[in-house]
């Protein structure tokens, strides 16, 4: 999976430049994951990218510079950031999402739609394991460590 992740992220930013899109590939997700709900916070940005904190402050610089996105202050603890997607983001995130989505339909255009259907499927299983097998493991070190 790391192999074909490294592979298609290749493809994908080398669409991008060729577009002559000023944006990367993990802003495109960011993006993508703060309008979706999935993320609402730079901690939880850094968490779902899997990228270090200082990264995650470099990125939403970079896209708060570009008027992707907009920081807002929490009412109720200073310490935290929100993450807010502005019209802009929005705008970039549809002006991008055919160069995404066409390479992955590039990727999988030998593939029948059953088999997109079960590819679709496995991973879908693979990834709540994961979470679930995460979820075991977290727990037993919380309560070995009390």
């Amino acid at each position: 999976m790391r192999r074909i992740d490294k592979d298609a992220r290749a493809l994908i930013e080398g669409r991008l430049e060729r577009a002559d899109v000023d944006i990367s590939f993990n802003q495109w997700i960011a993006l993508k994951v703060i309008r979706d709900g999935v993320v609402a916070t730079a901690g939880d940005l850094s968490h779902e990218l899997n990228i270090t904190t200082g990264a995650t402050t470099r990125m939403i610089d970079t896209m708060e510079e570009s008027g992707w996105i907009a920081r807002t202050r929490s009412g109720t603890d200073r310490r935290v950031v929100g993450l807010r997607l502005t019209d802009a983001g929005q705008a970039t995130i549809d002006a991008v999402a055919p160069i995404v989505v066409g390479t992955w339909n590039d990727l999988i255009t030998d593939f029948s739609r059953a088999e997109v259907d079960q590819f679709i499927a496995l991973l879908t299983r693979l990834y709540n394991a994961a979470e679930a097998q995460l979820g075991k493991e977290t727990r037993h070190l919380k309560d070995a460590a009390e």
